[in-house]
Parts: C-alpha cells; sequence; structure tokens
C-alpha cells in the first residue's frame, strides 16, 4: 500500500519551501529528523510508485501553483488551506484577496473536494471583546460557492512557546471558558450547515458538544482513498494527538525550517519576514539531518 505523505505540520513548505520540494520529488527521497529524538533520522520515499497522495498545507499556496511540480501528473494532491483574515495575529500572510485567488485556483485545477479550508485558530483578545471571527461569514459564503464542503476550526492551543511568546510581547490573548465556545460554534454551525459545509473540529472532541460539529480528519484516509481511486491505509495516526481524527501519513518537514508568517500563535517556530522564496539551494537553512 502507497503512503500518504503530509507537507507538514511543521512549517509552511508549499509558501516558503517549494525550491526544497521540488528537490526531494527530484532526488525521490527525503530523510527526515525525528522530532521527539532528535539525532535519529528516517528516511522516506518519495518516488510516484511509492506516494498515495502528499497532503500539503499552507497560509500561502501561490508558490506551489507557480511550480512545475503542480503540473507533475505523476503525484495526487490534497490542499489542508488555512484561511482566516487576522492580519494583526498573520503579519507575514498574503492579503486575503490573493489568498482567495488561490483558493478559486486550486478548486479549478484540482476539485473542490481537494480543499479541507482551515479557520484556524479562532481567535480572542483584549478580554474576549474583540476577535477574528468578523470575516467568517464571508469566508464561508466563498468556499460554499467554489463547492468546498468541509471546515476544520480550533481554537489556538497554549502551548508553553506560545504562552512565552504572549507574555513576551504582551499580547492579550483571551480563552472563552467551554460553555462559550459551544455557544459560538453552535452559531457558526447554523450559518455553515445550509451552505453545505460541515464544521469539523481538530483535536478538541469536547467541543463535538456543540450542534452540528464533527470530529476532525485533516488527513482522511477515506476520502484521500476516494479523490484518487485506490485506497490509503484508513488506520488513525497514532503519533498525533489524541482527540486527532487523522489517519496515517509521513510528515516530512521539520521544526528547523522556519516559518516567516509570523504568527503569534505558533506551535512551531516562527521568523522575521524574508523577502523570498526560501530556501533557494535544497539544502539552504535546513539543518544537517534533514537533507
Amino acid at each position: 500500500m502507497r503512503t500518504v505523505i503530509s507537507a507538514s505540520r511543521r512549517t509552511d513548505i508549499p509558501g516558503f519551501y517549494m525550491h526544497w520540494l521540488e528537490y526531494h520529488l527530484r532526488q525521490g527521497f527525503v530523510d527526515v529528523r525525528n522530532p521527539v529524538v532528535k539525532d535519529k533520522t528516517y528516511r522516506v520515499s518519495l518516488r510516484p510508485e511509492d506516494v498515495h497522495t502528499i497532503v500539503l498545507w499552507s497560509k500561502n499556496y501561490r508558490p506551489f501553483l507557480d511550480s512545475p511540480v503542480s503540473r507533475n501528473p505523476a503525484y495526487h494532491w490534497y490542499f489542508n488551506f488555512s484561511l482566516v483574515d487576522c492580519p494583526e495575529w498573520e503579519r507575514g500572510v498574503p492579503p486575503l484577496e490573493e489568498r482567495l485567488r488561490q483558493a478559486r485556483e486550486l478548486a479549478a485545477r484540482w476539485s473542490p473536494h481537494h480543499i479541507n479550508w482551515r479557520f484556524d485558530p479562532i481567535l480572542f483578545w483584549e478580554g474576549g471583546r474583540r476577535n477574528n471571527l468578523g470575516a467568517f461569514p464571508s469566508l464561508c459564503d466563498f468556499m460554499a460557492g467554489l463547492g468546498v464542503f468541509w471546515c476544520t476550526f480550533s481554537f489556538v492551543t497554549w502551548y508553553n512557546k506560545v504562552k512565552a511568546r504572549k507574555e513576551c510581547r504582551s499580547l492579550d490573548f483571551y480563552d472563552p471558558p467551554l460553555s462559550q465556545k459551544v455557544d459560538i460554534l453552535s452559531g457558526l454551525s447554523a450559518y455553515t450547515r445550509p451552505r453545505g459545509i460541515t464544521l469539523e473540529s481538530c483535536c478538541n472532541d469536547e467541543l463535538l458538544a456543540a450542534e452540528g460539529i464533527s470530529k476532525g480528519h485533516c488527513i482522511h484516509g477515506p476520502l484521500l482513498s476516494r479523490l484518487a481511486g485506490e485506497r490509503c491505509s484508513l488506520a488513525r495516526d497514532t503519533s498525533q494527538r489524541t482527540d486527532c481524527g487523522c489517519t496515517k501519513s509521513s510528515d516530512i518537514g521539520s521544526y528547523t525550517m522556519s516559518c516567516p508568517h509570523q504568527c503569534f500563535y505558533c506551535y512551531a517556530k516562527p521568523v522575521e519576514p524574508v523577502h523570498r522564496n526560501m530556501p533557494q539551494s535544497p539544502n539552504e537553512g535546513i539543518a544537517k539531518n534533514d537533507r
């Protein structure tokens, strides 16, 4: 059975590392550093005969769409597209209008069923008086118009590095109580359901108590099997968090591959912005064990 490749939960490969991905697809493999045991690596084959689907995760698909890789018929693709409108907390993300053009192009070149819209994360600040939900109805209308039928969401998760960044920069994030989250989600679901979009919770099963909310599957073996016309693994990915609904895949990214989107809530490794798609050479900016 061929392997599903995840590229990547650990950084934005389509947005910043397309040269790296192009190089390793030509090479036919990539050596990936174990994110837990850092002196260990494992080799992942990227040969078309070994790859079922490459699942991409990004906030900016323009470098991918403009790359020859996107026109390679040897690979099946699936797109997790994180799409919110919150420029004050995502300073390096392209303007919303450009990202909507990308979503339209992805749906046209593949299909709406190849896109999982991630409204991720839901943010509150200033004691809960402000949030990033104002753009949700218009984004929902746009994605429904394309024919997208899933929206995966999460509330910001307070990892230690996120807490440290919050305190260092005096950021005023607010974490609503569970009852308020359930009420919010019930209202969002009442908006999305008539438009044919199902809201799915990413890694937070307690939110399934909200009306109309389903368990999320950002990598969904049954769907990938249907899209590719070939069965892939349906086993749960036990390397993910307990409430994660994703099926098994091999992630080829690395936390050493810094991301210049500058999202203040990032759980990985954000950096200051750069003015180019990086890296220019296959190994630039990549730790030795990730080459």
